[in-house]
């Protein structure tokens, strides 16, 4: 699925593969270091391996996915950019979960993240499910007003333990 994501900007996003994996946990560590810088310890953001994660997203990738869960990936010139992973929550209270959604930060602020969530919550949808849930760290304010401008609205919030450290996060919750 191509969508023109800003004036001079055409995507593909297309469903992962395994070979992806290597892109998709460099990505989630690039994001994770440039957007939560300041918001948590130190300790834990250079504690988020790389190799660990390209190696979680191998393994996981390489499985048959769970009916209603998917991993997109937003290509820029055939260079893979971004992802999002969906599927069942892990809430009672809710149907389904934006698990994940990482752009390299050099990407930030161009349109690609909003064709990348709009095709995550298609895919939601596409799956039966009537509303979604989704958690970003408290203080991660760029985060916060992509999601709200996407009519996502805060609902929730938890303190919740990420390498040993304490992180406050915010539930959003929107109806598909």
């Amino acid at each position: 699925m191509a969508a023109e994501a800003n004036v001079n900007v055409m995507v593909t996003v297309r469903l992962a593969a395994a070979h992806d994996a290597e892109a998709i946990g460099r990505i989630q560590v690039e994001s994770w270091r440039a957007a939560y810088t300041g918001l948590m310890a130190e300790e834990a953001i250079e504690g988020f391996d790389v190799a660990e994660r390209q190696r979680l997203w191998r393994e996981g990738l390489s499985r048959e996915p769970r009916p209603g869960s998917a991993t997109f990936v937003v290509e820029e010139a055939g260079e893979v950019v971004g992802f999002a992973s969906v599927g069942a929550s892990r809430e009672a209270d809710a149907e389904a979960e934006l698990y994940a959604i990482y752009l390299r930060p050099d990407h930030w602020g161009r349109g690609i993240g909003r064709a990348l969530l709009r095709r995550a919550e298609d895919s939601m949808r596409a799956s039966g499910f009537r509303q979604a849930i989704l958690w970003v760290l408290e203080g991660n304010e760029r985060g916060e007003r992509f999601y709200r401008a996407a009519g996502w609205e805060q609902d929730g919030r938890k303190v919740d333990t990420f390498q040993g450290a304490a992180v406050s996060e915010l539930r959003y919750r929107k109806r598909l």
